[in-house]
């Protein structure tokens, strides 16, 4: 298994991240992100992982998690 760390960058300051498995950081992260105001996204964020496949992997879902949040709030205004 890999150690994933997965930095969040807020307006209220940088939240870390830390998992054993892909699940759980993308699990994890995404609970922190749709807890975040949407005005707030799309925050930066870091993933580090010893894996390159992995981090790639979790980079993309979680920016494109933060995409889709932006699109449907950018479709209710």
């Amino acid at each position: 298994m890999a150690t994933i760390a997965i930095l969040i960058g807020t307006q209220a300051g940088a939240r870390l991240l830390a998992a054993n498995s892909e699940r759980e950081a993308a699990l994890s992260a995404e609970a922190f992100l749709l807890r975040l105001p949407t005005r707030a996204l799309p925050a930066p964020l870091w993933v580090q992982c010893a894996d390159p496949a992995v981090t790639g992997r979790l980079t993309g879902y979680l920016s494109e998690l933060q995409a889709e949040q932006v699109r449907e709030r950018d479709a209710r205004v």
